[in-house]
């Protein structure tokens, strides 16, 4: 099982789960994930809830920072935001370096619960006429 959960069954609410440390091959497969979902889903929030992340090294960070990079004009398009689930000074640091090597369109903003990131991408989707979708049973 990865550590790395996608979890698209309420889009365009998308929840992104990461739980201990991913190896570079598992960090490659979420890249692919979000690759594919963002483009072919439209318009979306991202829920990115981080309270159980293990380390990303510096492999890992420049990385996403790349595909922040090649995925932008997407991104700048579809995003309506990302919220942050982060309650580790350490996994703030990781947020910080990646977003300053390549910010993140659509805005985002850090909570330190995760009501609070949910509430506040349902507020973001809500704003754009969307609602998000039903769990699957």
């Amino acid at each position: 099982m990865s550590p790395i959960e996608v979890d698209s069954s309420r889009l365009p609410l998308v929840v992104v789960r990461f739980r201990g440390a991913a190896t570079d091959a598992q960090f490659g497969e979420y890249l692919a994930a979000m690759s594919a979902l963002r483009s072919s889903h439209g318009k979306t929030v991202v829920v990115l809830d981080a309270r159980e992340a293990g380390d990303t090294p510096a492999r890992q960070r420049k990385m996403q920072a790349e595909w922040l990079d090649a995925h932008r004009t997407l991104l700048e398009r579809d995003s309506l935001g990302t919220a942050f689930v982060i309650t580790r000074g350490l996994i703030r640091g990781v947020l910080t370096a990646i977003l300053w090597m390549s910010p993140i369109p659509g805005g985002h903003r850090v909570f330190a619960t995760y009501e609070e990131a949910e509430r506040w991408a349902v507020d973001q989707l809500r704003a754009a006429g969307l609602e998000p979708g039903s769990r699957s049973p």
